[in-house]
C-alpha cells in the first residue's frame, strides 16, 4: 500500500524570552510555518491565558516554572502552556486560535487534542532539560530555564 504525504516544510522552533508575572518564570517559545510571521499580538494573548490557566506558584507542588507555547501552523495557531508539579509531573493544556483573525483562543479537550512532529519535539526537549535539574546533585531552576530549545526541525 503506498502513502500519499504532504510535503514537508521545515519550521523554527525558537526562545523568545523568558516571561516572569506572578511568581511563575516560563519560557516563551514560537513554532513558525515559514509561511507565517510572528504575532506579537498572539504571543501575548497566549501569556495572558498561561496566567488564567496557571495555578498559584505558592501551592504546594509546584516550582513556578515552565514554559509557554506559541505554534503558528499552516492552518491554525495553538498555544500550550506546561508547568512541572510534584518533581515529574508536566501538568499541561493546548488552546486553538481559531483563525488568524481571531485574538481568542479556545482550550482544545482530550478528544480534540493531537500533537505535531514540532510540538513533540518540544515537548521532549522541555523534559529533558527538567529531568537534567532532578538528577543534578544541586538542582537549580536557574539550569532549567537556561537550556532553551533553538533549531530549525
Amino acid at each position: 500500500m503506498s502513502m500519499q504525504l504532504e510535503s514537508y516544510q521545515q519550521r523554527q522552533i525558537q526562545f523568545l524570552e523568558i516571561y516572569k508575572e506572578q511568581g511563575w518564570q516560563l519560557k516563551v517559545y514560537s513554532i513558525l510555518h515559514p509561511d507565517k510571521q510572528l504575532s506579537l499580538e498572539l504571543i501575548q494573548v497566549a501569556k495572558q491565558t498561561a496566567l488564567e490557566f496557571l495555578p498559584s506558584s505558592n501551592e504546594p507542588g509546584q516550582y513556578g516554572v515552565g514554559f509557554i507555547s506559541v505554534h503558528q501552523g499552516k492552518s491554525y495557531d495553538f498555544v500550550t502552556i506546561g508547568y512541572w508539579n510534584y518533581s515529574t509531573e508536566l501538568r499541561h493544556q493546548t488552546y486553538m486560535r481559531p483563525s488568524s483573525a481571531d485574538v481568542t483562543l479556545e482550550a482544545l479537550t482530550a478528544s480534540e487534542l493531537s500533537s505535531d512532529v514540532w510540538d513533540i519535539r518540544l515537548l521532549s526537549f522541555e523534559s529533558g532539560a527538567w529531568v537534567e535539574v532532578l538528577k543534578s546533585s544541586n538542582p537549580k531552576l536557574e539550569n532549567y530555564l537556561n537550556r532553551q530549545l533553538n533549531e530549525t526541525l
